[in-house]
């Protein structure tokens, strides 16, 4: 990919393959489609100290996503927590939530700072660091958006944002504020790791992800009789979940 506009063109293909097989890989790829054309709509109105980095940046992140799908979907070999992401679509028992913040934790815990140390110098990362934090403020603009559309397919979310003293979006600003804290970090590690280290590097950050992954498939605060009794609370039409998640992009 070398624009934005082609990412988003191949993340609605992703999107029609998930209808078309009624898979739960559509959930992240709704949620990342709306968050990639809202940073886009960032660039457009120069949000950020510099839009053409934004931009190299946005595409870097955005092909390691594609590229793990893709291998994947092939069935070769991809990072590790990608691999958990896209395996747990055929668990029929994970809440929407779940599949989403799978999804979430590899593209901001592995891919997002990996991508940040690999459009910029060895060791010069920080002049990254202020429109990486902006990113934060142009998403959580539309974080009010998705979280109403999963307020009409996924309704534990409603009731987890009443419970959280009536914050909005408590659920998903949290989950993507504290990744991107980590990435960050991750980026500067990257960074300041020689190019022939950098591999290895890279999969203990993966190996660190996929340990978070197996976290929110099997979460300590949620028992397996409540995880069951939430599962009850959703609606089982992924084809509507999908088209009600991808319709957030139009609003």
């Amino acid at each position: 990919m070398k624009t934005i506009e082609e990412v988003l063109k191949k993340l609605d293909d992703i999107i029609l393959w998930a209808k078309q097989n009624q898979s739960s890989i559509g959930y992240f790829a709704c949620t990342y489609r709306i968050m990639t054309a809202a940073v886009l709509k960032g660039i457009q109105q120069k949000k950020f100290e510099d839009n053409p980095r934004l931009i190299q940046l946005d595409i870097a992140f955005a092909n390691r996503y594609l590229d793990a799908w893709e291998a994947y979907s092939k069935g070769k070999k991809c990072t590790n927590s990608w691999f958990i992401a896209f395996e747990a679509a055929k668990n029929k028992n994970l809440l929407i939530l779940q599949h989403i913040f799978l999804g979430m934790n590899a593209h901001i815990n592995l891919d997002l700072g990996v991508s940040a140390a690999s459009i910029m110098p060895y060791r010069k990362i920080n002049p990254l660091k202020k429109d990486f934090e902006t990113i934060n403020t142009v998403i959580a603009s539309i974080n009010q958006k998705v979280q109403d559309s999963l307020n009409q397919i996924c309704y534990p979310v409603d009731l987890i944002d009443k419970i959280s003293n009536g914050k909005d979006n408590t659920v998903l600003d949290f989950a993507i504020s504290k990744a991107r804290e980590t990435s960050w970090a991750s980026a500067v590690i990257t960074s300041n790791t020689p190019g022939i280290l950098r591999e290895s590097v890279i999969g203990i950050i993966d190996y660190a992800a996929a340990k978070v992954a197996t976290q929110i498939i099997h979460p300590k605060v949620l028992t397996p009789a409540l995880l069951k009794e939430l599962k009850k609370c959703e609606s089982s039409d992924i084809v509507k979940n999908i088209e009600t998640l991808a319709s957030t992009k139009n609003t």
